[in-house]
């Protein structure tokens, strides 16, 4: 055996372990780290990763409110006077059935919206699908927490 047919042996070994590692995670720990990656992408600015996690029908119902669809979501993302420095997350729990999940939780968010300073804590409810073996926020609202 050729010294590339054997390195070729080996990638393939790997590639083939780590698709079991992502395909053992449960279903929570699938949700928790597209959590992740929704908060990372509004951190972030990150259009793309944005996009990727949200449903094409996906709707938000902000704690002030407002109602917000993807193309709100894409167009606050770019806007200049909002930037979100962190948000941590607590009291989250995951509830799944089949293709559907419910995530409740508490965050306490500090940034910047609309050109003003915020810190805020609102519980939330997030509403995941699962299409095409990726989870896809599909909806999402928001309250106040007035004591913390």
């Amino acid at each position: 055996m050729t010294v590339k047919l054997k390195l070729l042996g080996i990638m393939l070994v790997l590639l083939h372990s780590l698709n079991l590692e992502a395909q053992d995670l449960t279903a929570e720990q699938q949700i928790q780290e597209a959590s992740k990656v929704y908060e990372q992408a509004l951190t972030q600015k990150n259009e793309p990763l944005l996009k990727s996690i949200l449903a094409d029908n996906f709707i938000l119902t902000t704690a002030s409110g407002k109602v917000l669809t993807k193309k709100d979501m894409m167009l606050n993302l770019t806007k200049e006077g909002t930037k979100y420095d962190k948000f941590e997350s607590s009291d989250v729990r995951i509830s799944v059935s089949n293709d559907a999940a419910i995530e409740t939780g508490k965050v306490h968010t500090v940034g910047i919206r609309d050109g003003k300073k915020i810190t805020e804590t609102t519980r939330y409810t997030d509403f995941w699908v699962k299409v095409q073996g990726k989870w896809l926020l599909l909806a999402e609202h928001s309250s106040f927490i007035n004591n913390p």
